[in-house]
């Protein structure tokens, strides 16, 4: 029997209460579910092959998955198809088999497509009194999906398998493990069609998740945090999505903004969900002044035979002026216990009134409108009723800042709302005054063109073109980092007296001796993690190990230390989105309280999650790590869930990917182009709420381009935005192998550059770098990785030697008969500039380039929030 720890089966139970939680049930026809009858006849490869999650980072290696078909099996279903559904699970494992078999010596195999299956038709159907149809599909990092058959659309096999299914058996349900939206058109073809399930991907326990719900041992609660349409083409986002330079035109009119504001009916609106019970809402007490909104909101539960929970979501429609405004933004949502037939439950809900602003792109300002707004209550975007209007008289400057990441041209199209705001009678009115409210505050930016630099002596000082303050601090030297979290040493006094190559083996991770990859797998101290800090052993200065997430914690799960077998088998917890639908912010703190121990457990300290950027289309290939379309829903997410984290003291969360991330096409270069106005409402949002209220103790920076600019080299998002705005005292790193300059991201305020592929670069433009060598003398050839043209490279390690015959400056070479330099020594002899040594060496003259243009500064800055970040996890 498995050795199963006490910590694996409390997390899985937690996994399964949080995936029960997650489905949503989208379609209930003649109260088909919850099922009376146990017997099943069960179809779809997704049935034995369910999907736990999306591929790439964000894979987990936990000890086993429960498929749906186990699920139903582990709860008493008789399933009826059970031979047929092992015969296709044969041929499945065959065609998986000879999938990998293609991509096992592909050093990017990790992030190829995950292997895709299509169902046969189905022959004969099996009896039983209800037909089951499970929907697989499979996405992942650095590929988006299609909208085509198998992957957004349905294949025309399981079209036509639905659609008898739906016709032979009394009851008939289909079940959609997706990672997110996808095309729900079979629903109209299917009219004899009773049931429909966003199963979604719920982890290792989604089959017993599932079965629970379909049996009503479990009532579902989910809300969807997407709008479904009923076309790909009813997204505004649909023109470009997935082009090298996409131009997000709609603006802020992003999700259910657009389709309230511009009357595009969706399929399913964004927090719907069914329920088995039946809940009856009433608004009990509304309270609004100049400071915040507060109102209390009775829900019970008035169905005779069922318990369930749930959410209620409230929403506020601002004034329209000329500045684009949605007809109503998600403002606060708190969701039920489990009420007991006929149980009621009281919630308070508190909204600042600051979280009612708008950016004022001319103005350069977040401000209030004057004129009436309308508070909502309901259960789901489309269903709420105003239960309070106010009137602000005139216009509130809340907080005045810089125009900043504008992009050359404003893409933005989609500026006037189509909705008009009907008077409301009946419901408590408040008056508002904008002479109540606090003067205007006004952000203080640090200068671009400035850099300080901690010297205790040193003159020769590198760095071109900015403006430098020199800051002279005592001598540290001989003095550690414990010197230092004593308080007998300042950071800066510390910083300064560490050599230039410490300095960059700080700012730069550490890449793993034995196996490196583009995604993970470069860290030495615990196998499988994603990587790590430098080390500077006589400094006394630990290492930082970072492992992906965000569906779990990623790392080897069995490996032998010191010939001591070590199991370090994960939870897979349901996928981000799916964590998301629970709209359950006390069970998303419980999820990041479990992962933070098992962090601790596997000695890791920063967790590579949670991811939380915008859904803008539903194509986006790694949706299913972020959590909504909205930004108030997935900054609050990730706030509780980085609080559950870092409740353990040592363990800290990385909030990714900052930002504008929301296609994978051309995700290593692609240029977002954004307006200001949608920056800052939406895509910046998100970020800036959970970096408020819970403080993650770092930052990833995502790959692309947002505006011209690498977020990984932004100096205006990473000090302006973040650091001046928000006052955000964390750490920032890059994604791994970004194509952000390393210089750049130095001066920009990107502290850590990840996996650590870039420290020659750095060296180079802090001194005169000179060749590096392998073991055996040879000029060292380093190998990468080129995104743009997807090959691999080769690099001679040349740095800042230029061979010259008029150069002072002799470096010996080894150049043997394996050497890849052979071909060129006849003619550096001839040209004056080798001398042979003997029959493996030579001495070539050479000169510097004239190339120090990196501020030994930035280096220090970079490193003191490193450091940072070590004393916070590691003492």
């Amino acid at each position: 029997m498995e050795n199963i720890s006490q910590r694996e089966l409390e997390n899985q139970e937690l996994a399964k209460d949080a995936a029960q939680e997650a489905i949503v049930l989208l379609q209930n026809k003649n109260q088909t579910l919850p099922l009376k009858n146990k017997t099943v006849a069960l179809y779809g490869h997704g049935a034995f092959a369910t999907v736990k999650g999306g591929t790439g980072s964000g894979d987990v290696n936990q000890r086993s998955v429960v498929s749906i078909l186990q699920g139903l099996e582990n709860a008493g279903f008789t399933v009826t198809t059970k031979s047929w559904l092992m015969r296709l699970q044969r041929f499945y494992q065959q065609q998986k088999h000879e999938h990998d078999e293609k991509l096992k010596d592909d050093p990017m195999a990790i992030l190829a497509p995950g292997f895709t299956f299509k169902d046969p038709e189905i022959a004969e159907f099996e009896d039983a009194a209800t037909g089951i149809y499970v929907i697989s599909r499979v996405s992942g990092e650095n590929y988006d999906r299609r909208n085509r058959k198998g992957d957004f659309k349905l294949t025309d096999n399981e079209l036509s398998n639905i659609i008898q299914m739906s016709q032979f058996y009394s009851n008939s349900i289909v079940l959609l493990n997706v990672g997110g939206v996808m095309d729900t058109s079979f629903i109209d073809q299917c009219p004899m069609l009773d049931s429909v399930v966003l199963v979604s991907q719920l982890g290792m326990t989604a089959g017993d998740a599932v079965a629970e719900i379909l049996d009503g041992t479990k009532t579902p609660s989910g809300k969807l945090t997407d709008t479904w349409a009923y076309n790909y083409e009813d997204y505004p986002s649909s023109e470009n999505f997935g082009m090298s330079n996409p131009e997000y035109v709609e603006g802020i009119y992003v999700g259910y903004r657009y389709f309230d504001s511009f009357q595009i009916k969706p399929r399913f609106e964004f927090g719907f969900g069914q329920s088995y019970a039946k809940f009856f809402l009433k608004t009990q007490k509304v309270n609004v002044n100049e400071d915040r909104i507060r109102l209390q909101v009775a829900v019970e539960n008035s169905s005779e035979k069922f318990s369930g929970q749930e959410t209620v979501q409230v929403y506020v429609s601002k004034p329209q002026s000329d500045i684009p405004t949605p007809y109503q933004d998600l403002v606060a949502y708190q969701k039920t216990t489990s009420l007991r037939p006929n149980a009621r439950q009281t919630l308070e809900f508190t909204v600042p009134m600051s979280d009612l602003s708008i950016f004022d792109s001319e103005l350069g300002a977040y401000v209030l409108m004057p004129g009436t707004y309308y508070l909502r209550v309901g259960n789901s975007s489309k269903n709420t009723q105003v239960v309070a209007t106010f009137k602000l008289d005139e216009k509130v400057i809340l907080k005045k800042v810089d125009n900043l990441l504008v992009p050359r041209i404003d893409p933005t199209t989609l500026t006037a709302n189509k909705v008009s705001l009907k008077n409301v009678s009946g419901v408590p009115f408040f008056l508002l005054k904008a002479t109540n409210f606090p003067e205007t505050k006004f952000a203080h930016y640090q200068e671009k063109n400035d850099v300080t630099t901690f010297v205790e002596k040193r003159e020769d000082l590198p760095g071109k073109g900015l403006n430098q303050i020199i800051e002279h601090v005592r001598n540290a030297a001989g003095k550690t980092l414990d010197d230092v979290s004593n308080g007998d040493v300042e950071l800066a006094e510390f910083v300064a007296s560490l050599t230039d190559q410490e300095l960059v083996d700080l700012v730069e991770g550490q890449m793993s001796a034995n196996k490196n990859g583009v995604v993970g797998i470069s860290s030495d101290l615990v196998p499988g993690a994603a990587g790590q800090t430098g080390t500077i052993k006589n400094k006394r200065i630990p290492a930082i190990v970072m492992a992906d997430g965000p569906a779990g914690v990623r790392v080897e799960p069995v490996y032998k230390r010191n010939d001591q077998v070590i199991e370090h088998f994960a939870t897979a917890w349901p996928i981000g989105t799916a964590l998301a639908q629970t709209w359950n912010k006390d069970l998303i703190e419980k999820v990041g309280f479990a992962v933070g121990t098992e962090l601790k457990e596997f000695g890791v300290d920063l967790w590579l999650a949670p991811g939380m950027n915008i859904h803008r289309d539903p194509l986006g290939g790694r949706n299913f790590e972020y959590f909504s379309e909205d930004p108030y829903l997935s900054g609050t997410m990730a706030a509780f869930e980085t609080k559950g984290v870092q409740t353990h003291h040592g363990i800290g969360v990385t909030i990714k990917h900052f930002f504008g991330n929301n296609q994978e096409s051309h995700r290593n270069y692609g240029n977002s182009v954004i307006g200001e106005q949608a920056l800052r409402q939406i895509y910046l949002r998100n970020f800036e709420i959970a970096i408020k209220t819970c403080a993650p103790v770092s930052i990833m920076t995502s790959y692309n381009r947002v505006n011209g600019i690498f977020s990984g080299s932004n100096f205006e998002l990473l000090t302006n935005v973040l650091r001046d705005e928000w006052h955000f005292e964390g750490l920032v790193m890059t994604d791994w192998f970004s194509s952000a300059d390393p210089k750049q991201s130095m001066h920009a305020g990107n502290d850590l550059i990840m996996p650590g592929s870039s420290k020659s670069e750095l060296m180079s433009a802090v001194t005169d770098f000179g060749p590096e060598f392998d073991e055996q003398g040879n000029l060292l050839i380093k190998h990468g990785y080129d995104f743009l043209k997807k090959r691999s490279t080769e690099t001679e390690m040349w740095n800042d030697f230029i061979v010259d015959n008029e150069g002072d400056v002799l470096v010996k070479l080894r150049i043997g008969d394996d050497s890849n330099l052979k071909d060129r020594l006849k003619d550096w002899v001839y040209d004056g500039v080798a001398q042979i040594t003997d029959k493996n060496h030579v001495l070539l003259s050479g000169k510097w380039k004239d190339n120090n243009d990196l501020y030994l500064g930035d280096l220090q800055k970079s490193a003191i929030n490193v450091l940072r970040a070590v004393l916070k996890l590691k003492f």
